[in-house]
């Protein structure tokens, strides 16, 4: 099975080294890597010590085009799968061999941590599996993050889908995926991670909340709740976006009116 590992810099390069390392020691290493470098003012890669640079390609842009550059140079390779890496994102030994069987049994993109949104159209009370929320078996999930795990092929459907920059610049890449995806039938999951086994996880615990929640986290900013919010309820009200609670509801309200 032929991966290729593609790595965000922008406003975090002091986790390059580190995420980098992680990714060169998976269980199942990567075909080639990708290292995307988004513009931020003053921000440059750090020197990368020459043994990690195996299959290493660089990619630098002059212009910050928010959180859907990185899943451009997909497009570009011949290998089976693709995995795109937020930067605060420090996968562990087993991440890929988790995500290649979880493949076997549940085909879908896959994530280091998923979300399922309550009944509704808002982004609050979030239920969360993966390296926040242990699970022993792979979790169905609205929309997953941190790592996105995909067939290459897959890649074409998220560009079907034509963002509004001016508004979703560093939002809604998430959102849009899992949607475009269940347009065509495939589903999203967060592979299991086992409260007693880290090395499956696609996120280091302790160091996603550490870098997750620094300066650098676009969550961070208050405004961007606002952001997130807004997009999930046009996605799913005015596109069509079915979460995991409406569906179940929605069979539920079926259900009842047969027994009537």
């Amino acid at each position: 099975m032929s991966i290729t590992a593609i790595l965000n810099v922008y406003k975090r390069p002091y986790t390059l080294i580190e995420q980098l390392t992680a990714v060169q020691n998976q269980s199942v290493p990567p075909t080639k890597i990708i290292i995307w470098k988004n513009f931020a003012e003053g921000i440059e890669i750090p020197s990368i010590p020459p043994e990690l640079m195996k299959n290493v390609t660089t990619i630098q842009s002059s212009e910050n085009y928010g959180v859907w550059a990185r899943f451009t140079p997909g497009l570009l390779v011949n290998t089976e799968y693709i995995c795109v890496f937020d930067d605060d994102t420090i996968p562990q030994r087993k991440w890929f061999e988790n995500c290649l069987n979880t493949q076997k049994t549940h085909p879908g993109l896959l994530g280091a941590i998923g979300i399922c949104f309550r009944e509704g159209n808002k982004y609050e009370n979030l239920c969360r599996f993966g390296w926040d929320g242990p699970c022993d078996t792979p979790m169905e999930v609205d929309i997953v993050g941190h790592a996105w795990f995909f067939r290459q092929e897959w890649l074409g459907l998220l560009w079907q889908f034509r963002p509004n920059y001016d508004i979703m610049l560093k939002a809604g890449e998430d959102i849009s995926f899992s949607y475009m995806l269940q347009k065509n039938g495939i589903k999203t999951y967060v592979p299991p991670h086992p409260k007693d086994n880290i090395e499956m996880y696609g996120s280091h615990p302790r160091k996603a909340w550490q870098y997750g929640t620094d300066s650098a986290a676009i969550s961070m900013d208050f405004s961007s709740e606002k952001v997130f919010d807004s997009i999930l309820r046009n996605t799913i009200d005015n596109l069509g976006f079915e979460t995991i609670a409406n569906r179940t509801a929605k069979e539920e309200r079926k259900k009842n009116q047969k027994n009537v």
